[in-house]
């Protein structure tokens, strides 16, 4: 049975009704208007909540593009991309520079900065392989001139590849075991073997970040002799356990 409500006509009758006959008080929404600063509103107005002024104030920090119009989009896409191409030419400046404060995460570190200048200081043959690359493409030239010519020209630089791939993958091998010994095992960032296994393919002035040394001038505890000590320990720590 629904409720009622009792109430006293001008002739002194109750009449009952119904609660959802009877509105209910309305009470208008408290807007928060987004007054400038140093404003001061007219004398009578009712002062604005502290709270609900700061939240009207509040700048979101990821922007709802969803509530911006096509304008502000456009121009936040613009902001965005700018932003992110500054990053960018810092972080390239970072590695012609060998800056490591502002190089990308992914070169950053004190141990690929060891590898980086081993390699560098030790060279090897693996530099060769984009030259000798070319030329295995120009070769095909003269494939329908001199096929037997081809064919042993082709064979030879296959071989150098092989020794490349070799002689790369132990120099890589040789950084990682000095980092280890030097840093830690657990202080070996992952990918560390691909990255400096790819960039002993590249000529010194093709790499980046750039070569901060020299030629056979190693970095400290990268020389041959701490590698035979970074083999042994490992040969002693393998037979421990």
């Amino acid at each position: 049975m629904p409720a009622h409500a009792a109430g006293l006509t001008r002739d002194g009758e109750y009449v009952f009704k119904d609660k959802k006959e009877i509105p209910a008080e309305e009470t208008p929404e408290e807007s928060v208007p987004h007054l400038p600063k140093g404003y001061s509103p007219k004398k009578g107005t009712p002062t604005p909540r502290r709270r609900d002024v700061e939240a009207a104030q509040r700048t979101p920090l990821i922007s709802d593009r969803s509530k911006m119009s096509k304008a502000e989009k456009k121009a936040q896409k613009a902001a965005d991309r700018a932003k992110a191409d500054a990053s960018w030419q810092k972080e390239q400046r970072a590695m012609k520079t060998g800056d490591e404060r502002n190089m990308p995460i992914q070169h950053a570190g004190p141990v690929r900065r060891f590898a980086r200048d081993y390699l560098d200081a030790r060279g090897g043959i693996g530099v060769g392989f984009m030259p000798l690359a070319v030329v295995l493409l120009v070769t095909i030239i003269i494939q329908g001139i001199n096929p037997d010519l081809f064919i042993i020209i082709t064979l030879c630089v296959y071989a150098l590849f092989i020794l490349m791939i070799v002689d790369s993958a132990w120099a890589t091998h040789n950084a990682r075991r000095l980092c280890q010994y030097r840093f830690g095992s657990d202080k070996v960032p992952p990918r560390f073997t691909w990255q400096m296994f790819t960039r002993t393919f590249y000529l010194r002035r093709w790499k980046l970040p750039i070569p901060m040394v020299k030629r056979g001038e190693y970095p400290e505890g990268g020389t041959p002799a701490d590698l035979k000590a970074a083999r042994k320990a490992h040969r002693a720590n393998k037979k421990s356990k």
